[in-house]
Parts: structure tokens; C-alpha cells; sequence
């Protein structure tokens, strides 16, 4: 008796798994290594693997590169989650696949398997590109079936962008107190802390310190970061565009906040406001900026 098509995958991909469900509901006739029944057995093996695995997976199989992938590969993906899968490789990660391209043809195609463990890839998962950071092995799979004798390639990977990024964002915070501690006045300080921070583009793309006259009436720029003085987004002196004085130390303490910036000074828009061109991207590598902030400084001496 023939067994029909549910049969069949339910006894190559068993599971009660969320991934397991998954790839036994998808029609793998529509994806270029074809319909579950035709698997051949290291492919069928390699996806029971990786589904009882608890380490985060991913299978690259066919010349295609096609996508599959077990429960703890899923936050890597964000929102290109469930439809990379079965999806080609080159479609899932279009935005780094001029980067993964030769780490993956080098073991499909014969060569070792390759590996880093920190490599930098700037990727689009929850609708923005980001910085993140992996390790990762990629290691061919044997398949006899198939010509050349690799059937496709395994993926183990770890993310390690928290630990990367708040260990440089340390660097930051100390390298900030060994030479702001220097200063003797708070002229020196905003100069100090300026030339600090642009030696860390990466987490502080641009910044600006402005002191506040005696009077309240006027902000004058002390330092900067990741742009030069004069510049549309960096006017050397900031008025008042209010009634009263700017906001100072003392009673307003209570109620000044660190406030989101939308909306950047730039010259030739009416009103003096606008987006700051060529202050949307973070530093060099070019990243779109997550937020921007003014925040107020005290003067705890007094």
C-alpha cells in the first residue's frame, strides 16, 4: 500500500516542536530540493539533528543554499521569521550575502569548513539595519547521492552582539573617566570629553557640549564629537527661543529630562530646524542613528 504524503513526513520528521511542525506543514514541493518523500536519507538525518538540538542551527541545503532551521535559530532571524524557511539563502540574507556567499561555497564546494568567531554583519531582521555580532562555524555535509559528494552545509551559530557592544560601550565609559578627570575647568571637560568620544564613533556617531552662561540666556559650544565646530548641526552659539532664561541647575533640576531628538538643526530650512545630513548614519560603517538625545549636565560643585 502507497502511504500518502502526511504519513511519510510525519516518520522522517517527527517532533512536537514548533520548527518540527513547521517543516512537516510546508509544501517542500514549491522549494528547489523538492517534496519530503524524495529526501535523500543524509537529508532527513541532518534535519532530525538539528531539530533535537538545543543549540541554535541552521541547514543550507541543495546548490541553493535552501534554508532550514530548528527552534533556537528563530530569534536569530527576527521578522524573517517563519519565511525563511525553505527559502534560498541568497533571498533570506540578500542584505550580507556578498559576505556568507565564499564562507559557504568553500566547504559545499570541497574546501574546510570555515569559521569566526566574531565576525561584524549589519542586517535587516526587525525592519532596521543593525549591528551584530556572531561566531560561527559553517561545516559541509556528506551526501552520497549527490554529485561531488556534499549535500549541503551546516550552520552553528552564536550571537555575541550584547557582549561585543557592551564591552566596547565599557571601553567607552573608561577611557571617558581616565581623561575628563584631568580637566580642571568645565571648558576642559567638555574639550576632553569631546576628543574622548570621537575615538568611539561606533557608539557615540556625534555628540555636542554646550555650556550655559551665567545669565541663562546663552549655550555656547564647549565640545564636540564626530563633526567640527560651525557646521549646520553644530552652531558655535545656542539663544533662547523663549520667554526666561535656558533651563539651568537648582529648582529645574526636578523637571529637565534627557529629551528625544526627532528633528536636528540644519541650515537653509525655515525655522533653522531639519534632518542633519549626513548625521541619520552612525560613523563609519555607516548604520542608521537609533536615537538622538538632549540631555542636561549639572555641575554637582554647586
Amino acid at each position: 500500500m502507497t502511504k500518502g504524503i502526511h504519513q511519510v513526513t510525519d516518520e522522517v520528521l517527527p517532533g512536537d516542536g514548533d520548527m518540527a511542525r513547521r517543516i512537516r506543514e510546508l509544501d517542500w514541493s514549491q522549494t528547489p530540493i523538492g517534496p519530503v518523500a524524495s529526501w535523500s536519507p543524509a537529508l532527513r538525518m541532518m534535519v532530525r539533528f538539528l531539530l533535537a538540538n538545543r543549540f541554535p542551527l541552521l541547514l543550507w541545503w541543495g546548490p541553493q543554499y535552501v534554508s532550514i532551521y530548528n527552534d533556537a535559530y528563530r530569534p536569530i532571524l527576527g521578522a524573517k521569521h517563519p519565511l525563511a524557511l525553505g527559502q534560498p539563502v541568497s533571498e533570506c540574507w540578500k542584505e550580507i550575502w556578498h559576505i556568507l556567499q565564499p564562507l559557504i561555497d568553500t566547504p559545499f564546494h570541497g574546501g574546510p569548513a570555515t569559521w569566526n568567531d566574531d565576525i561584524q554583519l549589519e542586517i535587516n531582521r526587525h525592519g532596521f539595519t543593525e549591528e551584530t555580532h556572531f561566531t560561527i562555524a559553517y561545516s559541509p555535509v556528506p551526501d552520497e547521492t549527490v554529485p561531488g559528494g556534499i549535500g549541503g552545509v551546516l550552520a552553528t551559530v552564536h550571537e555575541i552582539s550584547e557582549k561585543v557592544v557592551s564591552e566596547r560601550r565599557a571601553l567607552v565609559l573608561r577611557d571617558l573617566g581616565a581623561r575628563v578627570g584631568e580637566a580642571r575647568t568645565a571648558e576642559e571637560a567638555c574639550a576632553l570629553t569631546g576628543m574622548t568620544l570621537s575615538g568611539h564613533p561606533k557608539d557615540i556617531p556625534f555628540a555636542l557640549l554646550y555650556l550655559i552662561d551665567a545669565d541663562g540666556r546663552n549655550a555656547r559650544l564647549a565640545g564636540t564629537a564626530g563633526v567640527h565646530l560651525g557646521e549646520g548641526i553644530s552652531p558655535p552659539l545656542v539663544g533662547r527661543h523663549r520667554q526666561g532664561p535656558l533651563p539651568a541647575r537648582g529648582a529645574a533640576a526636578g523637571h529637565l529630562r534627557c529629551r528625544r531628538l526627532q528633528r536636528l538643526p540644519h541650515p537653509g530650512v525655515e525655522g533653522g530646524t531639519g534632518q542633519a545630513r549626513g548625521r541619520d548614519r552612525a560613523g563609519d560603517h555607516g548604520l542608521p542613528l537609533p536615537a538622538r538625545h538632549a540631555m542636561p549636565l549639572f555641575d554637582l560643585r554647586k
